[in-house]
């Protein structure tokens, strides 16, 4: 038996008793953590074939969870932390309900269905899990846990990369992608994590926290490895938005010109002179096929402006409207758009605005808090996950990832930290760790105050008559029960 094998077996295992033993938490960080490993294909030659590992593992997950909100089985690891609330679905959640309902009926539209199943049957996993995170994650902590997991699975694909690379002279992840994603995909799922280990590391106080700024390296290097233009770019112009949210603006100008000096360094001719081709798009013939493709996605989208053609469904068309027929649109806003309409692609733009609206709120309103490490950790987690999506976003618009489950995730996560910030969940998490820090003396947000009842007038004095001294008394109004 395979390494590999034993491996999966192990962790599948641990994880399907602990959900049932410990709560939904510890089968979430294994399923969204097999969503960005992708060991069914990243080991294909080694595991053994028609095993669903996931498929295990989040059944496990749906269980407890179903078992804990009908409390049946109180979770140690359930429930947010003692001395909260819980607080509503926010617009995250609406949201991403609201955009799975469309998808749903433009799944039911759809010209070919057993075509847009393979998409939809992507969305309803998606969507599934979300909700049941959604209902069973509320503590910092875990959110903490579960960022750090990402970051980690993450760095082990461009190790992967690097060693193949390296080792075996074969650069694998340009010719065949990772996971069943392209180049493309699998370029933009490890730029993504190079903002979150930078504000790992200013969330964290350890020795330990270098090590997130020390295997930038070996990400950026992967992502050099995948020649894909789209992906450079997105890091680039994601930049300024870390350095925006950055505690260590010095520090990190030092670092973006040693990462620039690393990038040239290590970058040879034909990956130079693939990305400055960019300056001359109009003579790059893969850059025109984009144009014709984007515009023949537009004019689908204005003839089906409601469900579109239904999901992946509009390589047929194409031809039709003047791009190669079953050309893939590279741009996942543009393939939304025709696959489920105009409104399917508001519907994901507001999901993804809302998303960073709320990261952006968080970050800002905690400015002005004590430097405790809970309140470290959650500033950190809205700046990292907000320029992570700001990453994504400028990527997507030269891919089509519109299934793509890493930015999802990071969804979740702004959602749940949101409704952790709005339910005391970060004052209560620097009460209950004891931080090095004397505790809050008060509620770090200002809570509002019942107002009080107010008090009634005193009675008027006596009036004494001048002719025969007698006290007259004012008629008062009767006091309200």
């Amino acid at each position: 038996m395979e390494k590999q094998t034993i491996f999966m077996i192990f962790v599948t295992g641990s994880a399907v008793l602990g959900s049932l033993a410990w709560g939904p938490y510890i089968g979430i960080l294994v399923y969204y953590a097999f969503a960005v490993l992708r060991p069914q294909h990243m080991w294909q030659y080694s595991l053994p074939q028609g095993m669903q590992w996931s498929l295990y593992v989040g059944m496990a997950a749906i269980i407890a969870g179903a078992v804990y909100r009908l409390r049946l089985i109180g979770y140690p690891t359930a429930g947010p932390t003692p001395g909260t609330r819980p607080a509503l679905w926010n617009i995250v959640h609406w949201a991403m309900m609201g955009f799975f309902g469309w998808m749903t009926l433009c799944f039911i539209r759809a010209e070919n269905q057993d075509r847009a199943w393979l998409t939809f049957d992507i969305y309803l996993k998606t969507t599934v899990m979300f909700v049941v995170a959604a209902l069973s994650v509320y503590r910092l902590s875990q959110m903490w846990v579960l960022l750090v997991l990402l970051v980690g699975v993450d760095v082990y694909v461009a190790y992967e990369a690097n060693f193949q690379y390296f080792v075996w002279r074969w650069n694998q992840i340009q010719l065949r992608g990772f996971g069943g994603l392209d180049n493309n995909g699998a370029a933009l799922m490890l730029a993504m994590a190079i903002p979150l280990c930078y504000f790992l590391w200013e969330g964290t106080t350890g020795w330990w926290r270098w090590g997130y700024l020390a295997v930038v390296p070996v990400i950026a290097h992967a992502v050099q490895l995948t020649f894909s233009r789209g992906s450079m770019v997105a890091t680039l112009m994601a930049m300024p938005v870390v350095f925006l949210f950055s505690r260590h603006k010095r520090l990190l100008l030092v670092l973006a010109v040693l990462g620039a000096a690393f990038v040239l360094r290590t970058s040879g001719p034909e990956l130079q002179d693939r990305f400055f081709s960019i300056k001359q798009h109009d003579l790059d013939e893969s850059a025109n096929m984009r144009k014709m493709a984007w515009r023949a996605a537009a004019e689908i989208a204005t003839e089906r402006p409601f469900f579109g053609v239904g999901l992946r469904c509009s390589a047929p068309h194409m031809k039709a409207h003047g791009a190669p027929e079953g050309m893939t649109i590279h741009s996942q806003y543009l393939q939304l758009a025709a696959d489920s309409g105009w409104v399917g692609m508001f519907s994901y733009m507001v999901l993804y605005i809302g998303a960073l609206v709320l990261g952006v709120r968080l970050w800002w309103q905690t400015r002005t808090w004590p430097d405790y490490p809970e309140v470290r950790q959650a500033r950190a987690m809205a700046a990292g996950i907000v320029s992570s999506l700001v990453l994504y976003g400028i990527g997507a618009f030269f891919l089509s990832l519109e299934t793509f489950e890493l930015p999802y995730i990071l969804f979740l996560i702004i959602a749940q930290l949101w409704n952790c910030y709005k339910g005391g969940g970060i004052e209560a998490a620097v009460r209950a760790n004891g931080s090095a820090l004397p505790p809050p003396p008060a509620p770090l947000i200002a809570r509002p105050q019942p107002r009080r009842p107010a008090p009634m007038p005193p009675p008027p004095m006596s009036v004494l008559r001048e002719e025969d001294n007698t006290p007259v008394i004012p008629l008062q109004p009767a006091r309200p029960q």
